[in-house]
Formats: structure tokens, sequence, C-alpha cells
């Protein structure tokens, strides 16, 4: 073999030793690359999960607060009609009592025969919405019972007082009645606005006393 030979075949063998060692250092820098690539990629993931994660947890908990807050509102407007029932009952009581109509007079003596702790207690169709009355609430609800047994007490003896004709039966109601009619439209007035504060309120009251 010439020397010319020789030579070229030593610069083959460095050429594919340079080429072999090029390829081989390209994979690895590829390599490198594409766990640097998918570490990335992982951490984009993994952010974009918690993120889509804590909005999840977010919109549930605003899901929440606002079935909350219907629930409650609708629970007062429960509140609402029997509150303006009652004052309407006060009313026919009181002006039924002292009025000189007969059919007023007997609506009135029909209303104050009644149980008084059936006027001045939630009904029963009101159990599921008195859970969500505040404890501020359901303690003026309770008040209320006291004045109202007062209320009919005076009603009663006025309008069923033997030798008083109607006229003075009438004057009588209107002296002993009115100063407890006005206090239970004065504590009606009460819960109203308690009930008022409690909606305005972003995290009213709901514990019973």
């Amino acid at each position: 073999m010439t020397d010319h030979s020789v030579s070229l075949v030593a610069n083959l063998i460095t050429l594919f030793l340079a080429l072999a060692i090029g390829t081989r250092m390209g994979y690895a820098v590829a390599a490198r690359g594409t766990v640097h690539q998918i570490e990335l990629m992982d951490r984009h993931f993994d952010g974009s999960r918690e993120l889509f994660e804590r909005q999840q947890v977010l919109q549930r908990e605003t899901d929440l607060r606002m079935r909350s807050r219907e629930e409650l509102r609708s629970s007062y407007e429960v509140l609402g009609l029997w509150l303006h029932q009652m004052g309407q009952t006060l009313d026919e009581i009181h002006f039924g009592a002292s009025s000189d109509e007969k059919q007023m007079r007997d609506k009135a003596e029909a209303l104050v025969s009644r149980r008084p702790w059936e006027v001045v207690s939630p009904p029963a169709g009101a159990a599921s919405a008195e859970f969500y009355w505040s404890a501020d609430v359901l303690r003026k609800i309770r008040e209320l019972q006291q004045p109202y047994a007062k209320f009919i007490m005076h009603t009663r003896l006025a309008m069923r007082e033997p030798g008083l004709d109607l006229a003075l039966s009438s004057s009588h109601v209107d002296d002993d009645a009115w100063e407890h009619w006005t206090e239970l439209h004065r504590l009606i007035v009460g819960i109203k606005n308690q009930a008022r504060e409690d909606l305005m309120s972003t995290s009213p009251a709901q514990q019973r006393a």
C-alpha cells in the first residue's frame, strides 16, 4: 500500500469518526432540547390545570352564594306576606270591634275567637322559609305575643261587656286596645326593618337565638 493510500484511509477514518461523534452530539443536544421542551410543556399544563381548578372552585362558590341569596330572598318574601296578612288581621279586629256595622263586628268577633298563637306565630307553610330568618327576626316575632294577648283581651272585654250600648262599647275598645294595636304595628315595622337589614347584609346572621 502506498503512502498516498495510507493517508487516504487515515483521512477517511478521521472523517467517519468526526461524523459519528458529531451525529451523537447532535442526538444528545436534540434529546436535551426535547426534554427541556417537555418540561416546559408539563409546567404549562400544570399551571393551566391549577388555574382551571381554581376557576371551577370560584365558580362553584359564586353559584352557591347566589343560590343562598336567592333562597334567603324567597324566605323573606314569605315573611313579608305573613306580616302583611297579620297587619290586616289586626286592623280588621280593631276597626271591626269599634264599628257600628254588624258585618264588620261579626268578622272581628270571629277573628278574636281564634287562638292567639295562631295569629302571631309563623304558619306551618312558612316552616322551610323560617329556617333562613335571622335570630333577630325570630326574636322580634316572639315579641308580638304579649302585646297581642293584651290587645285581644281588651277587645274581647269591650265587645262582650254586658250593659254597654254599641257607641259606648266602641269608645271603650278605642281607649283600651289602641295602645296595644299601635304597639303591634310598631313591632311589625321593626321586623320588616330587620328583614331589610338582613337582605342588605352580605353575611346575614342566620343562627337562631
